[in-house]
């Protein structure tokens, strides 16, 4: 499959209004020094296609943040199981992570994963192969139930 060309996809911000990718880059720069970056991909099916929503989340503690997200439709029967679409979204969520921090240097980048640490789910399947992989590109991986940036943000956007 692939890649999916970040810079190609029509982002926007939280209140849907569409910005360029390279303001997005930008303002991370600009409000770096005080903020916590956090990234995030998940997907749902829906009918003959798979909606992946990317989210960057700009988050300042103690006072709130923003984000910015943007939407790839890919064809089922390119994704033709659960576990090449979750291992899709680590890519998608990598890829980001790693398009942000060849533009600015980052002290810190979060990569949330809809994935369950919990035996007991479908998504544990890829659980170490995708936190491994976060983690070999030098990055925080934050995984369910706190991973907020894919399981919430990036959930609302791949419906």
């Amino acid at each position: 499959m692939k890649n999916v060309d970040l810079r190609q996809l029509s982002w926007c911000n939280a209140s849907s209004r569409k910005v360029d990718i390279t303001k997005i880059i930008d303002y991370i720069d600009n409000n770096k020094s005080n903020s916590e970056i956090h990234i995030g991909c998940d997907s749902h099916n829906i009918k003959d296609k798979c909606i992946f929503a990317i989210v960057v989340a700009i988050y300042e503690p103690g006072k709130g943040g923003t984000y910015f997200f943007a939407r790839k439709r890919i064809g089922k029967k390119q994704i033709p199981n659960m576990k090449m679409r979750l291992l899709k979204e680590v890519d998608i969520a990598i890829s980001l992570a790693n398009m942000i921090n060849s533009e600015i240097s980052l002290d810190k980048t979060f990569v949330h994963l809809d994935i369950n640490p919990d035996k007991r789910f479908k998504s544990h399947q890829v659980f170490t192969s995708a936190t491994s992989w976060v983690k070999s590109q030098g990055y925080d991986c934050v995984v369910k139930p706190d991973s907020w940036a894919s399981s919430w943000l990036a959930d609302a956007y791949a419906k």
